[in-house]
């Protein structure tokens, strides 16, 4: 399996565990308007507009995709610099969640219209992005999961405890705070949607 190529946002540092596991497995990472945390695998670019980094602190050779276009966020830029540079790399993000609110859920909106699969790992837990269609999931049983999504679309989600079956979902926390009923959890989707996992079952 390829291994996927992180962006790490201005979030909350990945200190976690899990967290520091899944960025040290990485094949590199674009950072946003700053430098890597420790432990993070190799630089390949810092992408943004310097409004959080001094020129200064960047390492030479990484600073072809600095400018002070304020149309889009330094997420959006480092994610076209990165399917510029490396269209079929997996991605998994990290750093994108805490400090600010607005920037959590503006940053898994924008996350969620790439209609990628992909990974954003959270001081708390997990949001695994899925682009339409049908998935089986293996799944921790008695677990919290939650369903979320951007876009008005119907869900069909079973083996879980709480019956989903064709459920609209017309805002964020229609389809949330559900737990896993077995060992596996199969889905359908319309649109690009979340699943949320917790590390910790509490």
């Amino acid at each position: 399996m390829t291994r996927p190529i992180a962006i790490i946002a201005n979030g909350t540092e990945p200190t976690t565990p899990p967290e520091r596991a899944a960025l040290a497995a990485c094949a590199g990472c674009v950072c946003c308007d700053r430098l890597p945390p420790e432990g993070a695998p190799a630089l390949l670019q810092v992408v943004g507009d310097l409004d959080t980094l001094d020129r200064a602190d960047l390492p030479a050779g990484f600073v072809t995709d600095l400018h002070a276009d304020q149309e889009t966020n330094d997420l959006t830029k480092a994610y076209r610099w990165l399917r510029a540079h490396h269209p079929a790399s997996p991605v998994a993000y990290f750093a994108v969640t805490g400090r600010r609110e607005d920037h959590t859920l503006a940053n898994l909106a924008l996350i969620a219209e790439t209609a990628e699969r992909t990974t954003v790992y959270t001081a708390s837990g997990r949001f695994d992005l899925f682009p339409a269609g049908e998935y089986v999931l293996a799944v921790t049983p008695d677990w919290p999961i939650s369903f979320l999504s951007f876009t008005p679309q119907r869900l069909t989600a079973r083996g879980v405890v709480w019956p989903v079956e064709g459920l609209w979902l017309d805002t964020l926390w229609r389809a949330t705070l559900n737990r896993t009923a077995g060992a596996e959890v199969r889905f359908t989707c319309q649109a690009p949607l979340f699943l949320y996992q917790p590390w910790s079952s509490q």
